[in-house]
C-alpha cells in the first residue's frame, strides 16, 4: 500500500476549507426557534385584535 492509498487522507479538493463558516446549529434548533417566534407574534397580534374589537364595541357609532 502506498502513501496515497491511505483512507484517512482526504482526496484532493475535499480537504478542509480555509473560508470562515457559521457555528454549527443543530438542524432542529433554528426551525424550532423560528416557530416559537412566529407563535409569539401570532398571540400578540390576536391579543391586539381582541383589544381593538373590544374598544370598537364600547365606542358608540359615530357614522350617523
Amino acid at each position: 500500500m502506498s502513501d496515497t492509498d491511505d483512507p484517512d487522507t482526504p482526496a484532493p479538493g475535499k480537504g478542509h476549507h480555509s473560508k470562515p463558516h457559521e457555528p454549527f446549529v443543530p438542524p432542529g434548533a433554528e426551525s424550532t426557534r423560528e416557530l416559537r417566534e412566529m407563535a409569539r407574534r401570532r398571540r400578540e397580534a390576536e391579543e391586539k385584535l381582541q383589544h381593538h374589537l373590544q374598544e370598537a364595541k364600547e365606542k358608540p357609532a359615530e357614522d350617523d
